[in-house]
């Protein structure tokens, strides 16, 4: 097995500089992954950085997933920059289609698909994976879309298809319908809430924006699941829990996302739903940091963009020997559903939405035992507009808790 420390050595200029800060591996290449390595470049010029990533490593929107049909975009337009190109770009080494299969902490060393490798510091941005619900019968006929090959795959199935069913009444997978059905495709949404998004936003913006894409053609079936598929007739036949049937061309799955924290639990590392880190972002090895969909920072998970660009300056402090705690502040969620757009600050702890109307659109706020705001959601283009200042009053409530 080749041992790829030689051609580090060799394509790495060693200067005196980085002999100071220990060489930093980054296992991902998402958007944890770059912009650590694009972060850390531009505060050391000399810094040895390393990136494995098991795709590709091309660098891409992930939240363009869901609304390219909209934008009119396929895998390769949706492609920024190939891993080649920002490897030369940055001065960095960039492993594509490589597996990090265990770190090996006493040592300092990673077994790779490809040989082992030391580090000095390591990343952690290993992002999520999409949770699968066991449906019985034919499950070729299930896709997620979590990254660029995925979409890449759903494109190329979804090619002169008619309908679409999509399990889970999420964010996501709302943001696909309004995609899907704005494309001309039919849409039948399936999901446990009770209402589209129920486990972000209160009812009765829930069901104004169900009622906004029903206006698309997007069918809901609610409060169910799918229990079996089948095919029939070069489609596939859905069995629902509650015993309806009907026929579709292909199921998107988007019920959720689950760390991926297995390389850091074989390691023992510690973890809860995401691998363990306070606000410098790192983990119970003091050489292993977190970023990203895979950490769980202070005991919350965020799956979201805002948290890794806020955590980046403290982050690459502290891989630079610098010890700072990241100021993580909320930030709304920006739901693309352009029939009827819609932010969100998701709700902290326990207790009620107040809903108000403003012009026919509806803005909701969350307020916890106190009376103080800890969430709200926005829906209806001109609300839009007041994010700042609903954020100004949630910020100052927190200030005073």
């Amino acid at each position: 097995m080749l041992d790829i420390t030689d051609i580090e050595d060799e394509e790495i200029p060693v200067v005196a500089a980085a002999l100071v800060i220990e060489p930093v591996v980054i296992i991902g290449s998402g958007y944890a992954g770059y912009q650590v390595a694009s972060s850390l470049r531009a505060q050391s010029p000399d810094l040895s950085i390393t990136v494995f990533t098991a795709d590709d490593g091309a660098l891409y929107s992930k939240p363009a997933l869901s609304n390219a049909l909209a934008l009119g975009k396929d895998g390769d337009s949706l492609v920024r920059e190939s891993a080649l190109s920002w490897e030369q770009r940055l001065n960095i080494r960039v492993y594509p289609h490589t597996k990090v299969t265990h770190i090996d902490r006493v040592n300092k060393k990673l077994q790779t698909t490809i040989g082992d490798y030391p580090y000095g510091r390591l990343v952690l941005a290993t992002g999520a994976t999409p949770v699968v619900i066991p449906i019985d019968g034919d499950s070729t006929a299930t896709i997620s879309v979590n990254n660029l090959a995925d979409y890449r795959r759903f494109r190329q199935q979804l090619s002169n298809k008619q309908h679409v069913t999509i399990l889970g009444d999420g964010l996501i997978g709302c943001e696909f319908a309004n995609d899907l059905a704005a494309h001309g495709i039919n849409v039948t949404v399936v999901g446990l809430g009770k209402w589209a998004m129920s486990r972000l936003i209160p009812e009765p913006l829930g069901h104004a924006l169900q009622n906004a894409l029903s206006q698309l053609g997007v069918d809901w079936k609610l409060q169910n699941s799918i229990r079996s598929i089948q095919p029939t007739n070069g489609r596939y036949q859905l069995i629902l829990q509650d015993g309806q049937s009907f026929e579709t061309d292909l199921v998107l799955s988007a019920v959720g996302l689950r760390p991926n924290i297995s390389l850091a639990q074989a390691a023992g590392l510690e973890t809860a739903h995401g691998i363990c880190t306070g606000l410098d972002h790192r983990s119970s090895d003091p050489a292993i940091f977190a970023l990203g969909d895979c950490a769980e920072v202070n005991g919350q998970w965020a799956p979201y963009i805002n948290p890794i660009t806020q955590a980046l300056p403290a982050l690459v402090n502290n891989l630079l020997g610098q010890s700072t705690a990241a100021e993580l502040k909320s930030t709304p969620v920006l739901v693309k559903t352009p029939i009827l757009p819609l932010s969100v600050l998701p709700a902290m702890g326990t207790g009620e939405w107040l809903v108000e109307q403003h012009d026919g659109e509806l803005a909701a706020g969350f307020y916890n035992e106190q009376g103080k705001l800890t969430g709200f959601a926005l829906l209806g283009r001109q609300l839009q507009h007041h994010r700042s200042e609903w954020l100004e009053k949630l910020n100052s409530c927190l200030s005073t808790v």
